[in-house]
């Protein structure tokens, strides 16, 4: 951040908002950037305080709009100082008129300067919440504060580890380093300092503890569901499982995939007809992968205010960054945005804003959308580099069938066969014309199953599950005509199958 923090107030940039919660960072990141300057802070909580010991600053509390007009002075323009205002917390207050227009005022006093004139005061907020006034936006410049990369966290618990006498192997370190991934320096020194509370020491054991703290992160945003995928598995699929296990040796080992030259894996698209496996294969990606899984609702991303959609969508991804490594899984991505391209403005916004963040993103998150019918998505969501690939989820063939019934059987029966039970033969009685789902064939098995129980509490038969095939009609065939139209467009977009 300081980097690009100096560049900034180098270029005379009046007003900078630095949104985070990590004051101390912040304040260690000022300090060493600029040794030179006055900086002065306030904060609504204490008032106007010493930047460097936090004690209130003299006798007499200052309001917010009289610390301002301190430096709002003409004063300034002939002592030759470099002076930093750190604001804090103050989103409760800039909204005030005469706030925003001491802001505007002293934004206004830095554009005018000239080389004989010495007013140089720039103005840092520094808040854990975005609010920025309308009257404020041109003039507000954004430096985001990114979390400590490998090396900063590797430094960091080595020396929290030294200070406490104690080392780090090599192999923990690794792998410690990677599960500390998007924490901030704040985070990361409460959890270390919780596990060596908790175990009296830092290890690839402490990993759990970590991931137990980044699923609170999770659960206090509300704008992200973390998905336990339990014990799951897939029948068929095997195009898009072959690829997903070449992704997975390069999630999982970023550091030598990139000594390679390989980028990290962006993310893949699944589309394709409803009850066929994509949501249970973005389950399945995160188990196999061995990262969180975390759901994201475009839905619960809207907001009543102006700007409070974006803001949303900005801290569901600071929050997904936060626990990276991850699967941030998109479920119907096309109902999500539906509104683009018929006056949805805050739709649209929020398209690009999520556009541009896969585009650029270099986290260790993998992004799975699943989707039902793509044909009314912009073209630019579906080029390269956005996804990796995009794969087509049919209606099961027979192979496919066979081994969905003997999973969903198995699943159900202490993990084997029920005796007597033929897959391969309950496999052919659903034709390929008719389409069953995988969705189709779960309900079969499940219904056979509760009726030979209620039946005496006995064992499913193959007489049952053959008996509840022929009652039953497939999904397809309720809803063929709109089915027809979404495979036609499907097959007209090229997508490679999923299926072999």
């Amino acid at each position: 951040m300081s980097d690009s923090l100096l560049r900034y107030i180098d270029a005379g940039r009046p007003l900078i908002y630095i949104n985070h919660f990590d004051f101390e960072t912040v304040d260690r990141m000022l300090a060493e950037a600029f040794p030179k300057a006055t900086i002065a802070e306030y904060c609504d909580a204490d008032g106007w305080v010493d930047f460097k010991t936090k004690q209130p600053h003299g006798s007499t509390p200052y309001t917010l709009p009289e610390f301002l007009m301190l430096f709002n002075n003409d004063q300034l323009y002939q002592d030759r100082k470099e002076y930093l205002v750190v604001l804090k917390e103050i989103h409760d207050s800039i909204g005030d008129k005469q706030v925003y227009s001491l802001l505007q005022s002293i934004a206004r006093r830095k554009f005018m300067r000239g080389d004989s004139k010495g007013y140089n005061v720039t103005v840092l907020i520094v808040d854990s919440k975005l609010v920025i006034p309308p009257e404020l936006e041109k003039l507000i410049t954004m430096v985001e504060l990114r979390p400590p990369q490998e090396e900063e966290i590797r430094e960091l618990l080595n020396g929290i580890a030294s200070e406490n006498l104690l080392t780090i192997d090599d192999d923990s370190m690794t792998e410690l380093v990677m599960a500390f991934s998007g924490l901030s320096v704040f985070e990361i020194k409460q959890i270390a300092n919780l596990a060596l509370a908790t175990d009296g020491e830092i290890s690839r054991h402490s990993k759990k503890l970590i991931l137990s703290e980044k699923k609170q992160a999770i659960q206090k945003s509300g704008l992200l569901e973390l998905i336990e995928p339990g014990e799951l598995e897939i029948g068929g699929l095997e195009n898009l499982k072959e690829y997903l296990q070449n992704n997975k040796a390069v999630f999982n080992n970023p550091g030598i995939a990139a000594s390679h030259g390989i980028d990290m894996p962006a993310g893949v698209m699944i589309v394709g007809m409803p009850g066929c496996g994509k949501s249970l294969t973005a389950k399945c990606i995160a188990k196999e992968f061995g990262v969180p899984l975390l759901r994201l609702d475009i839905g619960r991303l809207m907001g009543k205010y102006v700007g409070e959609s974006e803001e949303n969508l900005r801290k569901a991804i600071r929050v997904a960054e936060a626990t990276t490594p991850c699967i941030l899984w998109i479920d119907e991505i096309e109902k999500a945005f539906a509104g683009l391209g018929s006056g949805g403005e805050v739709t649209t916004r929020l398209f690009g804003q999520f556009l541009t963040w896969m585009q650029e993103k270099k986290s260790a998150i993998y992004v799975v959308a699943t989707a039902n019918d793509i044909s009314n998505l912009p073209p630019e969501f579906l080029r390269r580099g956005r996804f990796d690939e995009i794969f087509q989820v049919r209606f099961p063939n027979i192979k496919e069938r066979e081994a969905i019934f003997k999973i969903q059987l198995e699943k159900r029966n202490g993990k084997r066969l029920p005796d007597g039970v033929d897959p391969h033969a309950l496999a052919a009685m659903l034709k390929d014309q008719d389409n069953y789902s995988g969705a189709d064939i779960e309900s079969i098995v499940k219904e056979a199953m509760k009726r030979a129980f209620v039946d005496g509490q006995r064992k499913v038969t193959q007489q049952d599950l053959q008996e509840i095939i022929r009652n039953t009609k497939s999904s397809y065939q309720s809803q063929k005509e709109k089915l027809d139209k979404m495979l036609e467009k499907l097959n007209s977009l090229g997508v490679k199958p999923a299926s072999r």
